[in-house]
């Protein structure tokens, strides 16, 4: 018997049926997701509804689905991805879909491995970690950037290896893997990266290619369009100035590593810096991409040759 562990699928319905077709899961393989089954993707409703129904497949409790039971009970407000997440899944049955995902663990102990959807904290056995660090939310993430000065990965001590989603840490499409005991694949499948998962118990990656940036194009809809509950006495005139649909990136993590960056945590702010210079107009080849990056690249290691 197989098991596939899946990265952060956030409603991309179709590259999770495409993963399971190449992962030849059958009958009697066990399917766990690492939670962030909902958001940012095109179909929330159809993941909620295949992890409630299949007896094999069983799902993490990430940070978004975290943040839909917390806003749902008022503790917090929905984020635009919960409001798009609610809207697919229809007021009927949002309540239902809100206590299931309230009801998913925050970790699971396999015999070969351990499986959380967020950080780890060094020191601390897993039953004593922390909801906020091992989901992933945002105040769990300073904690650990507040009281380490290595990325959590690095400072992993659990007995058995790790496999993680919430954070795509390279931007290349590629898992992380670091000394082969912490596995990280959330490969940014909803923003047009890839859908990763993880065979067990022969740790043997399989991937699809997601495909469009559905986030991407999901925002830009919703800045152009308004909340879907806005009532105006007129018809909204569009806005020439504003793409119906988002582009594509020109910039993505490989170009990065071809710059001669080291794949790491630190891509995220250039790649996002250089798309939003792009939507803005300010770089509009790959070539005006390349020489953004390469402009912000430079100061970091003339500066870092001549402490040397």
């Amino acid at each position: 018997m197989s098991t596939l562990i899946v990265g952060d699928i956030h409603g991309c319905w179709d590259e999770f049926r495409e993963l399971l077709d190449l992962a030849s899961i059958g009958k009697g393989d066990r399917i766990i997701a690492l939670g962030d089954i909902v958001d940012r993707g095109p179909d929330s409703a159809a993941l909620l509804e295949f992890f409630r129904s299949q007896p094999h497949a069983e799902s993490l409790q990430g940070n978004h689905e975290r943040k839909h039971f917390r806003s749902f009970r008022g503790e917090l407000k929905p984020a635009l991805s919960q409001t798009l997440a609610r809207e697919q899944i229809g007021e009927q049955a949002y309540p239902g879909a809100c206590e299931f995902m309230a009801s998913l663990p925050e970790f699971i102990e396999l015999p070969n491995a351990l499986l959380v959807h967020g950080f780890f904290e060094p020191g601390v056995p897993v039953r004593e970690q922390r909801t906020t660090v091992i989901v992933g939310t945002l105040s769990g993430e300073f904690r650990l950037q507040r009281n380490y000065d290595h990325p959590w990965y690095e400072l992993y001590d659990g007995e058995l290896p790790i496999i993680a989603g919430h954070r795509d840490y390279l931007l290349t499409g590629r898992p992380l893997v670091h000394l082969g005991r912490v596995f990280g694949i959330d490969t940014g499948c909803c923003k047009g990266g890839r859908l990763t998962g993880l065979l067990l118990p022969e740790f043997r990656f399989v991937s699809v290619a997601a495909r469009k940036d559905y986030w991407a194009e999901a925002s830009v809809s919703r800045r152009n369009c308004g909340p879907a509950d806005r009532r105006s006495r007129k018809p909204r005139k569009p806005r020439p100035s504003v793409s119906p649909a988002a582009p594509p990136r020109l910039v993505r993590g490989r170009h990065l590593v071809e710059c001669g960056m080291t794949p790491g945590p630190g891509f995220g702010p250039i790649l996002q810096e250089c798309y939003d210079a792009q939507l803005a107009g300010k770089i509009s080849t790959l070539a005006e991409g390349i020489d953004m990056v390469r402009a912000r690249v430079r100061p970091t290691s003339e500066s870092t040759e001549r402490g040397m």
